[in-house]
């Protein structure tokens, strides 16, 4: 069965369509890992062993799955105590297992020989299937999102769907959601975030603020970018990482960086802007918080 569109002229294995069911057969000259490290491939369904060519993604149901899960999960649960379900669900899964792809990513070294990013920038494959897979989870969620932006004219939820739907799909369509995985770790804030509005007692609730502060600042403001400013190092300090990878990819890295990077210290400012009038008494932190700020 031959691809309905040929790879791109010297494309690296990793591109390269394979047979229906059959993982994909590396060539004895190439220098490249398969799809799936060896270690985990023989453990793995036939519907994993697929190569990441652009024509043959069969991840897309995967996300369409959780979107559909997510979707259930509002429809039949939604707000307790003023949590959205759904949300809470998504960010309790991703962020704990993005600090596991993290401490993968720290130990890759070790595990193959080879660090990161340097090794996926030679596009030696998913350090693990978990950093494949992770990404799926946040495409549906974002899906969710779009739909319901759409559905009720919700301009936030449209741009913060359509934002992460674009980088998401864009990788799970190309086969490389393992490059992304780690990013998710500014999900770790996203989880005391969900109880910001919850009802309970002041002391709880400063619990939550200084939780999300703290988080915020680690995960978002230093994390994520120290790991994408790690990404752009390697990339032009290593010429062994310049030689798989399209031209364009590393503009998508800096515009995408820079994007949410962004997006990320302008939140920050309105964030600190509210700590100081939570810290003035100008506004209540507590379970009466919404209906002092109704009522300036």
């Amino acid at each position: 069965e031959s691809c309905p569109r040929p790879p791109p002229p010297n494309a690296p294995p990793l591109l390269t369509c394979p047979v229906k069911n059959q993982a994909p057969v590396m060539s004895s000259s190439s220098t490249h890992e398969p799809f799936l490290l060896s270690f985990w491939e023989e453990n793995l369904p036939p519907l994993l062993a697929y190569s990441p060519h652009p024509s043959c993604p069969p991840w897309f149901f995967v996300s369409l799955g959780f979107c559909l899960l997510f979707g259930a999960l509002k429809v039949t649960v939604g707000k307790v105590a003023k949590v959205e379900s759904y949300s809470l669900l998504h960010c309790v899964i991703v962020a704990p297992l993005s600090l596991l792809c993290l401490h993968y990513d720290n130990s890759a070294l070790a595990m193959t020989g080879v660090s990161e990013p340097l090794r996926t920038l030679q596009c030696s494959g998913p350090l693990t299937p978990l950093h494949t897979f992770l990404p799926l989870i946040t495409l549906g969620y974002a899906l969710l999102d779009l739909f319901e932006g759409l559905y009720d004219a919700k301009p936030d939820f449209i741009l913060h769907g359509s934002a992460l739907t674009l980088l998401f799909s864009m990788s799970a369509y190309t086969g490389t959601t393992h490059r992304v995985a780690t990013t998710l770790v500014m999900e770790v804030s996203t989880v005391p975030l969900q109880f910001i509005h919850a009802n309970l007692p002041p002391v709880p609730m400063l619990l939550v603020n200084l939780t999300f502060l703290l988080t915020f600042v680690a995960c978002r403001l230093f994390l994520v970018p120290k790991i994408w400013y790690g990404w752009l190092a390697t990339y032009y300090s290593e010429p062994s990482a310049q030689t798989c990878m399209p031209e364009w990819y590393i503009t998508v890295v800096w515009v995408g960086g820079l994007v949410f990077h962004g997006l990320n210290f302008y939140w920050a400012f309105y964030i600190f802007k509210r700590v100081i009038r939570k810290a003035k008494g100008v506004e209540a932190m507590g379970e009466n918080a919404d209906e002092k700020e109704k009522g300036e």
